[in-house]
This record gives structure tokens, C-alpha cells and sequence, in this order.
């Protein structure tokens, strides 16, 4: 039975779409070496002592003081305890029974964006920018006198970046004020399902 032409041709364009398609992001537990924006590292920094580094995917918080506070204590609060999830790996991985926080910090890097949005109405080379008032000239090099465009305007958000430290030494039995890793590794696997990414066939 002869197809139509046309659907050979939809066909052909569909699946070159799907092999062009972007790789899915990477899981939130990863190495940094691998999700390159984003994961977390560790190294040795005395006997049976490592310290834990993870750097949160970057998110939009919002633009208001209030609710943006909010947004950065939510991001702070996923970078930490994507750290001491981490932790409790290694402590696993190292036959620890147990293991001790000695230190932990968190640093929230916070960029407020501007950027110009809307349709063009007059021809691009007339077009200044709005918030221009001081110069002959604006941000993008045109001169001051033309038009001002009433399609364009000025757009903004607001992104935050975490990174989280935590610096545990691993026991070799649990005691008073110890954390047991496997416990740690179960809560937080729970809290954040799909952190690990799909199961590996």
C-alpha cells in the first residue's frame, strides 16, 4: 500500500526532532564533575574527617523582598540537606557506623536581573533604552532623540544560587549526639523523591 507523500515527510521531520531532543537534566545527587552547574563533592580534611560541598541548581525566587526570602530559605534548606545526604554516603561507603557534624555552612548567591521584553514597533536600529535618561546615547548605542517605543518595556527576575558545607568525622560506633547514616540516607530519600534520578537497568 502506497503512503502519502506528505506523511513520509512528517514522519522524517518528527524523528529527526526526537534525535536532536536535549539529554534530560541530570539528578539532584550528582557529582558536580558530571551536572557541571550543580552537585556535589567532597575531599579529606584530617583523619576520618571529610568535608561535603553541594552546589543547588540556580532557581527563580520571587522579586518581592518578603516571598523572596521565603523562596532562599526553601533553596538554602534542599542545598543542606542535599550536603549531609551526601555525607551520609560516604560515611556508608567507609563502613562508618556513625558519624558527627563538626561544622556546616551555607552561602545564597542572589542575582537581580533586567531585560527588555515586548514587541518592536519601530524599526531596531531607532530603538533606545527605556530607562535611558542620562546620555545622549543609551545602553545599546542609539542616539537619545528617537522614538520611544511603547511596546518595549523593562523586565525582571530574580535567581539564587546555594552552595552548602558540611564537614562530619566518621565513628566507628554511634553514641550520644551521633547521626546514623543509614537513617539520614532514608529520611532524605523520602523527602526528595527522583533525587537519585531512574533506577539504573
Amino acid at each position: 500500500m502506497l503512503r502519502p507523500p506528505g506523511l513520509a515527510l512528517f514522519l522524517s521531520v518528527f524523528i529527526a526532532g526526537c534525535a536532536g531532543a536535549p539529554p534530560p537534566a541530570p539528578p539532584l545527587m550528582s557529582p558536580l564533575s558530571e551536572a557541571k552547574y550543580f552537585g556535589y563533592s567532597e575531599r579529606t580534611v584530617g583523619p576520618d574527617q571529610i568535608e561535603v560541598t553541594y552546589l543547588a541548581p540556580a532557581r527563580r525566587v520571587a522579586l518581592d523582598r518578603a516571598k523572596r526570602a521565603a523562596d532562599i530559605a526553601r533553596a538554602r534548606e534542599l542545598a543542606e540537606d542535599i550536603a549531609l545526604w551526601r555525607a551520609a554516603q560516604v560515611a556508608m561507603t567507609r563502613k562508618a557506623r556513625a558519624f558527627r557534624v563538626l561544622n556546616r555552612r551555607s552561602d545564597a548567591n542572589l542575582e537581580l536581573r533586567e531585560r527588555i521584553e515586548g514587541y518592536p514597533h519601530y524599526p531596531f536600529f531607532l530603538h533606545r533604552h527605556p530607562r535611558d535618561r542620562r546620555s545622549r546615547f543609551s545602553h545599546y548605542g542609539f542616539y537619545r532623540g528617537y522614538p520611544y517605543d511603547p511596546f518595549l518595556s523593562i523586565g525582571r527576575d530574580a535567581r539564587v544560587q546555594v552552595q552548602a558545607t558540611v564537614t562530619i568525622a566518621l565513628l566507628k560506633r554511634k553514641g550520644p549526639r551521633t547521626i546514623d547514616p543509614s537513617a539520614t540516607a532514608a529520611r532524605l530519600r523520602a523527602k526528595y523523591p527522583g533525587a537519585l534520578g531512574a533506577p539504573k537497568k
